[in-house]
């Protein structure tokens, strides 16, 4: 089996405050493929932009990852140090492009200077050199006449051309992974739609994989081969894209799309997930959704540990519904017993997998 380009393995990261802790990010695995585009949703708060920030080691002065490893190639990039990242890393093999554009670019220095300044940082080019790469990266991410906006500064470009330009510094430099969170939030759902299709030819045509951040499941639908769904820290459930939308897994997910408005149906009422998310400095035993679930199986759900990752038919799911221990209606398979959920036997929770 070809090595995945990205292995998280058990992430756990928290925040400390001045009276609290907060458990962000809680016993995370999930693999990144070559040439894949997997994507991350949940509400908000659940812990998927802290999960792509960790990957990169750009958390808040009061984040600290408290357990876990992140494998790119053969880096631990929990174990490297800031200098080893910000060499090697940060920008050269992965990059990232956050929600709002106007905080990723400076507004007092033209489109081409911090163009140039990115990839002469992190190849050994000549300022020519570095100016032809340049140009071909604006080209790249569809910018008109990319020779005569180099000079341009980013006050001089709409909000969809702005994020476009921030696409086009990330990739400046052919990373193997490209971290996109929340990259349509405030367009236009016509630019939205062009900056899907640029992660699509991006993942098509550079080599690159991409990890989608987005709270949005149409946008999951449209463009990733495979989605991760976070709940209250936990990803709950990993499935390929249209597994996740003719048979979810978990309730959660269930839940998630029996929210989406239907076009064709009248309702009186829109359907809304009950109850809200737990507070993640004391958040509930057991399965963290069990205070909103419907499908509640088990003492277990409520008082046991947080559920083992279980294989079903291609997904993997955290659900004591999948447990024929705590559920002794379940007749689903035991295809796949033992494997983590990227499918490769091994046990990443730190016990038993069914």
């Amino acid at each position: 089996m070809t090595s995945p380009r990205l292995s998280v393995r058990d992430l756990q990261v928290t925040y400390t405050t001045k009276h609290d802790a907060v458990h962000a990010v809680d016993r995370v695995s999930f693999d990144v493929q070559n040439d894949e585009i997997f994507g991350i949703v949940g509400e908000s708060g659940c812990g998927k932009s802290t999960l792509a920030s960790t990957i990169l080691r750009l958390l808040d002065d009061n984040g600290e990852i408290t357990g876990g490893e992140i494998r790119y190639g053969d880096w631990d990039l929990a174990a490297m140090s800031d200098r080893e990242l910000a060499r090697q890393i940060r920008g050269r093999e992965i990059s990232m492009v956050f929600q709002d554009p106007n905080t990723s670019l400076d507004p007092v220095y033209t489109i081409g200077r911090q163009l140039i300044e990115t990839i002469r940082q992190h190849l050994d080019v000549s300022k020519q050199e570095a100016r032809k790469r340049a140009i071909q990266s604006l080209a790249d991410v569809g910018i008109p006449s990319p020779e005569d906006r180099l000079d341009d500064y980013p006050h001089q470009f709409s909000g969809g051309m702005r994020q476009r330009v921030v696409i086009a510094i990330a990739l400046s430099c052919n990373p193997g992974l490209l971290i996109a969170d929340e990259p349509t939030t405030g367009l236009d759902v016509s630019i939205q739609a062009q900056i899907l299709d640029l992660l699509e030819d991006i993942n098509d045509n550079h080599d690159t994989s991409v990890i989608l951040i987005t709270h949005d499941l149409g946008v999951v639908a449209e463009v990733c081969d495979r989605v991760g769904v976070m709940y209250a820290g936990n990803l709950v459930e990993i499935s390929p894209v249209d597994v996740v939308y003719d048979d979810p897994k978990h309730p959660y997910t269930e839940d998630l799309l029996r929210s989406i408005p239907e076009t064709h149906e009248m309702k009186s009422e829109l359907t809304v997930i009950k109850g809200t998310p737990p507070d993640l400095r004391d958040p509930p035993s057991g399965c963290r959704y069990h205070p909103r679930c419907t499908k509640v199986c088990s003492d277990a759900c409520e008082t046991g540990d947080i559920p083992q990752v279980y294989r079903e038919n291609g997904s993997t799911v955290r659900c004591y519904l999948y447990d024929p221990a705590e559920n002794p209606e379940y007749e689903g398979s035991t295809e796949g017993d033992g494997e983590r959920p990227d499918g490769q036997l091994e046990h990443p929770e730190g016990g038993e997998q069914r």
